[in-house]
C-alpha cells in the first residue's frame, strides 16, 4: 500500500515538474512571433516618418533659440570646435538641431553626415540643444564639437517648443532627436533616437535603422534647400 502510494506521489511530482518546466520555457514559436511583431511595429513607425508639410509644421522662434547661452564646446572637452556660422543668413539657412539628453548615436551620425549636408545646403547650421552646456558630455568618438545651446533658459524652454520635453525628465531633459528647421523656422522633420522608430538606433541590430533615418535627413535637407 505504501509502495503504491509512493509511486502515485512520484508520478504526480513528475507531472507537476513537467508542467512547471513547460510554463518556464517559452515556446520558440511564440518568441519568433513576438520578434516579428516588434519588427513590424518598428517598420510601421519608420514608414510614418516623413518631411512635415509647411501647413502642418510648428513655427519655432529662431531668434530666441540663437540668443540662448551657447558654448563652442563643453568646458572639459578636448574635441576641436566646429561651426558654419560665417555662412549663416537669417531667413535663408536651414538649421539642424541635435536635441540631446543621454543618447550619443545621433550626434555621431550628424557629425559624419555634415560634409554631405553642406554640399546640399552650404549655409546649413548644426547645433546641439541640451539642458546645460556647462555639464554636457559629448561622445569622445565624435570628430569635433558643434556649438551647444542651452535649452532651458526662463522664460524659454526650447524642448517644450519643439515638442520634445521628456515626460519623465523633470521638466529639464528631452527626448533625443534630430530636428530640421526650414528657412522660415518651421519644424519640418523630427527623427527620434532611443525612442519611437529610433528605439533600436545605434545598436548592432539597428544599423539599417540608422541608415534609414540618415537617408531621410539627407532627403529633407535637399528638399528644403530647394524650397523658395
Amino acid at each position: 500500500m505504501n509502495v503504491a502510494l509512493n509511486r502515485k506521489r512520484s508520478r504526480l511530482a513528475l507531472d507537476s515538474d513537467d508542467e512547471l518546466q513547460q510554463r518556464r520555457d517559452p515556446s520558440p514559436a511564440l518568441s519568433t512571433l513576438s520578434d516579428t511583431l516588434k519588427r513590424s511595429r518598428t517598420q510601421c513607425e519608420l514608414d510614418e516618418l516623413d518631411i512635415i508639410r509647411p501647413e502642418d509644421s510648428w513655427s519655432i522662434d529662431v531668434d530666441a533659440l540663437l540668443a540662448s547661452p551657447t558654448f563652442s564646446k563643453p568646458p572639459e572637452s578636448r574635441l576641436a570646435e566646429h561651426n558654419n556660422w560665417e555662412r549663416y543668413t537669417k531667413g535663408e539657412s536651414l538649421i539642424v538641431l541635435c536635441v540631446q539628453g543621454n543618447v550619443q548615436t545621433h550626434y555621431e551620425l550628424l557629425c559624419s553626415a555634415l560634409p554631405e549636408l553642406y554640399l546640399l545646403a552650404p549655409s546649413l547650421q548644426a547645433f546641439v540643444l541640451c539642458h546645460d552646456p556647462s555639464t554636457h558630455v559629448l561622445s569622445p568618438a565624435a570628430p569635433f564639437s558643434l556649438p551647444i545651446i542651452q535649452a532651458t533658459v526662463p522664460p524659454n524652454n526650447h524642448f517644450v517648443r519643439l515638442g520634445l520635453l521628456h515626460p519623465l525628465g523633470g521638466g529639464k531633459f528631452p527626448l533625443d532627436a534630430l530636428v530640421v528647421l526650414d528657412k522660415k523656422g518651421r519644424r519640418r522633420l523630427v527623427l527620434p533616437f532611443g525612442w519611437g522608430a529610433g528605439k533600436h538606433a545605434g545598436t548592432p541590430a539597428g544599423r539599417s535603422i540608422d541608415n534609414r533615418l540618415m537617408g531621410l535627413l539627407r532627403k529633407c535637407v535637399e528638399t528644403l534647400e530647394a524650397e523658395q
